[in-house]
């Protein structure tokens, strides 16, 4: 259980933090893939774009890692965070699957005011039900594409949205992010250009 350190995509290295995919997306839709834990064999239930992360499931020792993670967060544990981590993605696969596990977060988060932690989220009730609490190195970003997309609106929350091809960015109006570099910094909203696409 615990932690791993990026330090490819990011600008910078990383520490991520992942749970399995699909699995622990409640409120996944339009990327929603599950990967079998014993047998890493997909259930692709998506029907706009696939979840860039399942395909790192194809690797046992990836799997077990998300699994351990899950069964312990389910229990209400993190693990330690690590030594000169300033920089930590939370979930660069799964997502926030109860308020008590968004919340426990929230606590943890408090803990180490001087790193920066940030997280794209399907689970907007979560966030909206604790808007007025957030710690200020928690950076979130509402994801597009869930069972709960009318709460962005709702609460003018900071999105991204996945697009197929760069020109649809620029038509939205929108920075492309290639990096989390715009994820990991409250700079309004952005897209992803579709890997898969």
């Amino acid at each position: 259980m615990g932690f791993g350190r990026k330090t490819t995509y990011y600008s910078t290295p990383v520490w991520e933090f992942n749970l399995p995919t699909g699995w622990s997306c409640p409120f996944a839709k339009e990327c929603l893939v599950k990967v079998d834990r014993s047998s890493g064999k997909q259930v692709n239930s998506s029907n706009a774009y696939k979840c860039y992360a399942a395909g790192a499931e194809r690797f046992p020792g990836v799997r077990e890692s998300r699994w351990n993670n899950f069964e312990q967060a389910k229990l209400g544990v993190l693990p330690d965070l690590p030594k000169r981590a300033n920089a930590v993605r939370i979930h660069s696969s799964g997502d926030f699957f109860s308020q008590a596990y968004f919340d426990l977060w929230l606590d943890y988060v408090r803990k180490y005011p001087e790193t920066t932690f940030w997280a794209f989220t399907k689970s907007v009730r979560y966030w909206v039900k604790r808007l007025d609490v957030m710690p200020s190195n928690l950076i979130m970003t509402a994801s597009v594409g869930g069972g709960e997309d009318h709460l962005i609106e709702q609460y003018n929350l900071r999105y991204a949205i996945v697009v197929p091809t760069p020109e649809k960015a620029l038509e939205l109006g929108l920075p492309i992010d290639d990096n989390d570099d715009h994820a990991r910094v409250d700079n309004g909203s952005f897209a992803l250009v579709d890997n898969n696409a």
